[in-house]
């Protein structure tokens, strides 16, 4: 607790995990939503339908999503991406195995969202609007 009160204090930045290294081609170009899948509820497929009905609007926002289940990592709407699954569900402290999550990262490279539950569109995009954690690329 003294810890914490000490960085609120001096502004000292928390530790924020470390971003993958197959997410630094993004950097200053894309925002990138990150789906962990491997849920055995709807959860992945409510997401999924969500997603893809926001499709365009995504485009226009410059968001590439990926989908990270079974250990390998699928791109929503261009497969042109080679990331390491394992790599990006460890760095960003993704749900463990089995468990639903979803990360939304800035073309800076913070990160903007984190949920263990599917969202919406509108509460993607106004995760844009947020302040960010101060997470270093």
């Amino acid at each position: 607790m003294l810890k914490s009160i000490v960085h609120e204090i001096i502004g000292a930045s928390r530790h924020e995990p470390e971003l993958p290294q197959s997410l630094e081609q993004f950097r200053d170009r894309k925002r990138v939503l990150i789906i962990f899948a491997d849920a055995q509820d709807d959860r992945p497929i409510i997401q999924d339908e969500w997603l893809r009905k926001a499709q365009m609007r995504l485009i226009e926002e410059d968001v590439e999503v990926f989908t990270i289940a079974g250990g390998g990592a699928f791109a929503l709407f261009d497969d042109d991406w080679e990331l390491d699954a394992d790599d990006i569900r460890a760095r960003l402290q993704g749900p463990p195995a089995g468990e639903f999550g979803l990360i939304l990262i800035e073309r800076d490279g913070t990160v903007r969202l984190r949920s263990s539950e599917p969202q919406t569109a509108e509460e993607i995009f106004a995760a844009f609007e947020t302040l960010p954690k101060q997470t270093p690329w």
